[in-house]
C-alpha cells in the first residue's frame, strides 16, 4: 500500500499529534511510518511476531520508534498506549473478540483504536482467512469495550475488487 493511501485511511482517526501509539501486527511497517509522519512527538511501537522487516525503518528523534517482537494472539508485555492501530491483521484470527480483548488491555481509557480491514465476507486463504466486514466489527465493538465505530474512509484494494475500510473507536 502506498504511503498516501495508508495515511488517508488513518489520519482522521488520530485525536492528538503526540503520545504513545502502537501498530499491532505491523508487518513491513507501512502504518508505522504513517503514524510517525502524523505524530509530532511521542513514541510509536511497531509490534509484530516477525519484526525483521521493521529494522529497516529509520530512527528519528521524534517520534521515537520502538520495535517489539510480540504475537497479538498471546499475552504481550507492552505499556499502556494513547492509541492503537491494527491494520490488515485481525483477519488472521478466527477469535476476533479474544484477540481484541488481549490487545485492548494496552489501551488507555478514552484511547483511540483504529482498525483497517478488507470489506470481504468470503475468506480468501491464505491472505484473508477470517475476514471481518465493517458490519461484523460494529457488532463486536461493544463486546470488547469500544464505542460504536466511526468510519474514516474506504478505498479500493490494489489486490482485487474488494475495498479496504478504516474506522476509529474509543475505549470506554
Amino acid at each position: 500500500m502506498h504511503h498516501q493511501t495508508a495515511k488517508s485511511l488513518i489520519e482522521k482517526g488520530l485525536h492528538q499529534k503526540e503520545g504513545m501509539w502502537a501498530d499491532i501486527g505491523a508487518g513491513t511497517g507501512v502504518f508505522t511510518e504513517v503514524l510517525r509522519d502524523l505524530l509530532d512527538e511521542g513514541s510509536v511501537y511497531a509490534v509484530d511476531k516477525s519484526p525483521h522487516a521493521l529494522w529497516r525503518l529509520p530512527q528519528m528523534e521524534q517520534p521515537k520508534l520502538v520495535i517489539e517482537d510480540a504475537n497479538f494472539t498471546r499475552p504481550m508485555n507492552l505499556p499502556m498506549f494513547d492509541g492503537i492501530i491494527m491494520a490488515n491483521a485481525l483477519h488472521y484470527t478466527n477469535e476476533p473478540i479474544e484477540i481484541l480483548q488481549n490487545i485492548l488491555k494496552h489501551l488507555k481509557k478514552r484511547g483511540r483504536f483504529i482498525l483497517v480491514e478488507y470489506e470481504l465476507s468470503k475468506p480468501q486463504p491464505p491472505w484473508i482467512p477470517f475476514p471481518i466486514t465493517f458490519e461484523a466489527f460494529c457488532k463486536i465493538s461493544s463486546k470488547v469495550g469500544l464505542s460504536f465505530p466511526k468510519k474514516i474512509k474506504e478505498v479500493p484494494s490494489q489486490y482485487g475488487a474488494q475495498n479496504i475500510y478504516s474506522v476509529w473507536c474509543e475505549k470506554l
